[in-house]
């Protein structure tokens, strides 16, 4: 065999052992709502309908500009009206975790060995805020959905159960006094904190929902927001989603309106 060819026999093979690893492609770039992630147990990572699972994507949001990277975990069964679910601790890092209309960007990433440890250990791997000329660019690329005005539906409320009495061996009856209730404070007129319990595509559902947690049901856009308050403190609010969690619902949040 010639030296020429034994050269680039060897020349081949150098280039392949030394060749970069293979990035997955970059076409996805999608703006639009972010969810919220309520599975136990998550670190720094977002769910995608179509972002490969293990994957790593970079997540702006548009309102701060704050970026970081994720671990991309793989969910064909997001909902259509939001682009992805971020979990709580991503969406802390970009300081949207007490949002309830947070907008964001979504793209593949590819970030170094070492990130990508720290990504998987929950870390926050950060990158640097997009500036406010990205940031106009990428809000005129938002669907343009004109949110509807923000109309709390009234739900009847609930009738008392009637008292039992007792009968003496006198044969008079004696008022049976109820057992004690830790009960729900009552929404301020005046507030900044809410319980969400949810939010559907469907008014009567939402309704419904309301109706069983004495809450309200508040519009934005195709969303019907089911909530309990406002309240004028924290604390308040606090004890409200623990009574509400006590009949079932244990997903409920508190959020923050400005």
């Amino acid at each position: 065999m010639s030296l020429a060819v034994l050269l680039l026999l060897a020349g081949g093979q150098v280039s392949a052992q030394n060749a970069p690893p293979v990035v997955h492609e970059q076409r996805l770039d999608e703006v639009g709502r972010a969810g919220f992630s309520h599975r136990a147990g998550q670190g720094m990572t977002v769910q995608h309908r179509t972002l490969p699972g293990g994957s790593f994507a970079e997540v702006t949001a548009l309102d701060s500009g704050r970026t970081i990277i994720v671990l991309v975990e793989n969910d064909p069964s997001v909902s259509p009206e939001t682009i992805a679910l971020l979990s709580a601790s991503a969406s802390m890092a970009i300081g949207v975790g007490d949002q309830t209309d947070a907008q964001i960007r979504i793209r593949p990433a590819a970030p170094s060995p070492a990130e990508q440890a720290a990504i998987r250990a929950g870390s926050e791997v950060p990158r640097l805020a997009a500036p406010p000329s990205l940031l106009a660019a990428l809000r005129r690329r938002l669907p343009s959905v004109q949110p509807a005005a923000i109309q709390p539906v009234a739900v009847p409320p609930k009738a008392a159960p009637p008292q039992v009495a007792a009968i003496t061996a006198a044969g008079k009856p004696v008022p049976r006094s109820n057992p004690p209730v830790t009960a729900m404070p009552k929404p301020a007129a005046a507030g900044r904190w809410l319980v969400q319990v949810a939010a559907l595509s469907d008014a009567n559902r939402a309704a419904a929902l309301a109706k069983t947690i004495d809450g309200v049901v508040r519009s934005a856009g195709r969303l019907y927001r089911v909530q309990a308050g406002p309240f004028p403190t924290r604390a308040a609010a606090e004890t409200a989603r623990a009574a509400i969690a006590r009949r079932g619902f244990a997903d409920a949040r508190i959020i923050a309106q400005d």
